[in-house]
């Protein structure tokens, strides 16, 4: 049986033991960034563990399904595929804010700038956008398309995976280094007393429908408990 980084630590050293991990280890787990802060305890190992199988699980499925779907979806198919995403996207927002919430504790710089090199001419640099920290308000409108380019697919109507790719994009950006999104979300916690906002709409969180539900979410569902636990402990003096 496979396991990641921080599951094998975890087996040398005991559930309680402190990790001293690469960079490279780091980067490619996400559980092995949160061993890496604190000790974990086992129900926060449980959640982390099974909301980025989940996140993984997600984006593979969808980005099989986007590849074979040359541009467009059936109605159907394209809002349950974005429910799925809604709900891998809710599921890594909550797993980012538990493991922030230790290092937002200690000191956290803020981020430098970067300032990306200016682009040569005739090059075509598209802008993808990056991974949202906060929960997106209910959106029910469907994007807008061009009704001379829908291809026909009987009386199903269709839609344009673009933007369902381009937040793949970023998910899968997350999910390969989510160790600055992590710090963004730590600079967040450690200023939010003078913020009004939260990373966490209230109610359910988004593609988590109450009388529906199903393992996928109940993991999202457990994930919000332990973020919304970390997100209301008291701010340290």
């Amino acid at each position: 049986m496979h396991q990641s980084g921080a599951l094998r630590c975890i087996s040398a050293f005991g559930l309680h033991a402190p990790y001293m991990l690469s960079r490279e280890t780091e980067k490619s787990d996400p559980l092995a960034f949160g061993a890496r802060l604190w000790a974990m305890d086992a129900r926060t190992h449980s959640a982390l563990d099974l909301g980025w199988r989940l996140v993984r699980a997600t984006l593979a499925g969808l980005r099989d399904l986007t590849g074979r779907s040359a541009g467009w979806l059936p109605g159907p198919a394209w809002s349950r595929a974005f429910g799925q995403l809604r709900r891998a996207e809710a599921a890594a927002r909550r797993l980012l804010l538990i493991l922030a919430e230790n290092l937002a504790a200690k000191a956290v710089p803020e981020a430098r700038p970067r300032h990306a090199p200016a682009a040569k001419p005739g090059e075509n640099r598209s802008k993808t956008p990056g991974f949202a920290l906060f929960d997106p308000l209910p959106d029910l409108r469907l994007p807008a398309s061009d009704s001379a380019a829908v291809p026909a697919l009987g009386s199903l109507p269709v839609h344009a995976t673009t933007g369902l790719e381009s937040r793949l994009c970023a998910l899968a950006a997350l999910v390969a280094d989510p160790a600055p999104a992590i710090r963004r979300m730590a600079c967040w916690l450690a200023r939010r007393a003078s913020s009004r906002t939260s990373p966490l709409r209230p109610g359910l969180p988004p593609g988590v429908c109450g009388d529906l539900m199903d393992r996928d979410q109940d993991v999202v569902m457990v994930c919000d408990a332990l973020a919304r636990e970390r997100l209301n402990r008291p701010l340290p003096p």
